[in-house]
């Protein structure tokens, strides 16, 4: 209950920092377009039951350089932007070896605060929310191997203006949409948990 008090307070900071915004600002649109790729990130996740969170950092942003505080490391610890994503499973569909899952949820996009750290998924969203958006998961796994690939649909439903480096910058637009594809592992460990890596590339749809 804690984390989802405070997730609602974060997103009220959002739609108070949009709501204040006009058309005045220096800020910096990175906008979405149609087949644009626009981010790439690491991450993992856990599952336990039909919920799913997934927790990482965002290893490229389109019109950005480095997203990294370090040139030489490029890991969670050095990352300016990490990701969170909390869902849950609507459907699973299982057939020999291939297994379907769809989930619903929200992906939030943070700058972050501090360094991160794999061993505490709370420390991805410890820094300041800066995209929300919502989120429709189609999840293809082959259960002989423990491999997946995912389908994303992410909606952008708040945004806050942030700086970083004396620049104003919001991700993105309103009511945009972009699309991640992932590649990962599932890692199967004593139930209900279910744990698991993934590298994924995202890329704007009209």
């Amino acid at each position: 209950m804690r984390a989802i008090r405070r997730f609602g307070f974060w997103l009220t900071a959002v739609v108070v920092l949009i709501s204040a915004a006009s058309a005045s600002d220096d800020v910096v649109v990175l906008p979405i377009r149609d087949e644009q790729q626009l981010y790439e990130f690491i991450a993992e996740f856990i599952n336990n039951g039909p919920a799913n969170l997934q927790f990482g950092y965002l290893a490229n942003v389109a019109g950005m350089g480095s997203v990294f505080s370090s040139t030489g490391t490029k890991d969670e610890t050095t990352a300016l932007f990490t990701i969170v994503i909390t869902a849950n499973a609507f459907q699973v569909v299982n057939h020999g070896s291939s297994r379907i899952t769809d989930r619903t949820g929200t992906c939030t996009i943070y700058l972050n605060n501090g360094p991160s750290d794999f061993t505490n998924p709370a420390s991805f969203s410890q820094g300041t929310p800066i995209q929300v958006s919502s989120y429709r998961q189609t999840v293809l796994v082959n259960t002989a191997n423990n491999t997946f690939v995912s389908t994303n649909i992410h909606t952008i439903t708040g945004l806050a203006t942030f700086n970083l480096n004396g620049v104003n910058y919001r991700l993105g637009q309103l009511g945009k949409s972009y699309r991640s594809t992932y590649n990962g592992i599932v890692d199967v460990n004593q139930p209900p948990v279910v744990t698991g890596t993934f590298s994924a590339a995202a890329v704007g749809m009209k």
